[in-house]
């Protein structure tokens, strides 16, 4: 059994390379360190290198858009511990949402936007039983960016697009809460663990091309994690993730267009396996798939519909110490709307997590 047993806590290592899901999602909200035995600490970085680019028809004769999605770095960090037989505590600081956006060819070169988060997450856990427990907390989370935004021009036949002007959105601190529960069979290594995560709505102060405040919500969500050997070195693993995107609009006060935002509600699939080859080394594969959305390209954010993809790692165990790798390449759906025409993009990550078990 001692193969196995250290599987114990590698499954909260899978999610060291971001998916860059639906909306602006990175790495799915994963809370698996509180799952971690004794005390645990682990800080993680990466860089996700997507290439989004298309066809332009929103400005004059169609042209060529160039890459569009700079690379994307990421990172996650946190603590737990136990109280008592019954409780245990962790907290965790991450970049949950985030995406660029730089044009650096045709007529619309130089137009820029960003989105960036962060995110630190208080959970306490309380074991009901040897096998049932139940957790929450509450998140504080930063939000904030800036976008080049269509200004027009007000004539007696309404507005008239007159060029671009940058929008800056003030980061600001709102708060929202997580709770979940968790069956285990202890003996068998077996888990199954239903998360929810709240909307947390802001009034984002908003200056530049528009002024005034921007009411945005970053969405409500429910990750189901599931875990269990198939043998004493083999552990499989699947997550669903469901995010009510559809709610997340930007709209910017006066801007005639709406939303800069157009979403729907996603659910992400991964499934995988953990192989340890000996009490050192062990390995993991993932598939991940996001079914697309019918999603319309109407402004510059909406360039991709959806996901699938692979992760390939590595995880590397020494006394106290776990050092996890990862590669992931995903193939993102194609969009089409009023702005563009968006095909064959992708995107390639790496990253490495250190955890260090006291």
């Amino acid at each position: 059994m001692k193969i196995i047993n250290l599987l114990t806590g590698f499954f909260g290592c899978l999610f060291v390379t971001p998916a860059m899901a639906g909306g602006f999602d990175i790495l799915g909200q994963p809370n698996d360190v509180l799952f971690e035995p004794g005390r645990y600490v682990e800080f993680g970085l990466g860089l996700a290198s997507p290439s989004v680019e298309g066809q332009i028809t929103a400005v004059g004769p169609p042209f060529a858009s160039g890459d569009t999605a700079p690379t994307l770095p990421f990172y996650i960090g946190a603590f737990k511990a136990d109280i008592n037989e019954q409780f245990s505590g962790a907290v965790t600081i991450d970049n949950p949402y985030g995406r660029t956006l730089e044009y650096n060819s045709g007529p619309l070169s130089g137009l820029t936007g960003e989105v960036e988060s962060l995110a630190v997450t208080g959970l306490l856990r309380y074991k009901l039983t040897d096998r049932f427990s139940v957790f929450g907390g509450p998140r504080f989370q930063r939000l904030g960016g800036n976008t080049d935004a269509a200004v027009f021009a007000m004539t007696p036949g309404g507005p008239v697009p007159a060029g671009f002007g940058n929008v800056d959105f003030e980061d600001a601190w709102e708060a929202g809460y997580v709770v979940g529960a968790a069956f285990e069979i202890p003996e068998y290594h077996v888990r199954a663990a239903v998360t929810y995560n709240s909307a947390i709505d802001y009034d984002l102060d908003t200056s530049g091309a528009y002024v005034g405040t921007t009411d945005v919500e970053t969405p409500q969500s429910v990750n189901i994690d599931l875990q269990a050997p198939i043998s004493l070195s083999t552990l499989l693993f699947a997550t669903v993730r469901w995010a009510e995107w559809s709610e997340t609009t930007i709209s910017p006060p006066g801007y005639p267009l709406g939303s800069l935002t157009h979403f729907n509600d996603t659910t992400t699939y991964r499934l995988g396996v953990v192989q340890m080859f000996n009490e050192n080394w062990a390995g993991f594969t993932a598939l991940t798939y996001e079914p697309e959305t019918d999603i319309s390209a109407d402004a510059p954010i909406d360039a991709t519909d959806g996901l699938w993809g692979a992760t390939l790692g590595a995880i590397y165990t020494n006394d106290k110490v776990k050092v996890t790798t990862a590669v992931s390449y995903y193939q993102f759906g194609d969009a089409s709307g009023s702005f563009g025409n968006f095909t064959d993009n992708d995107v390639i990550s790496a990253a490495f997590k250190v955890g260090y078990s006291f």
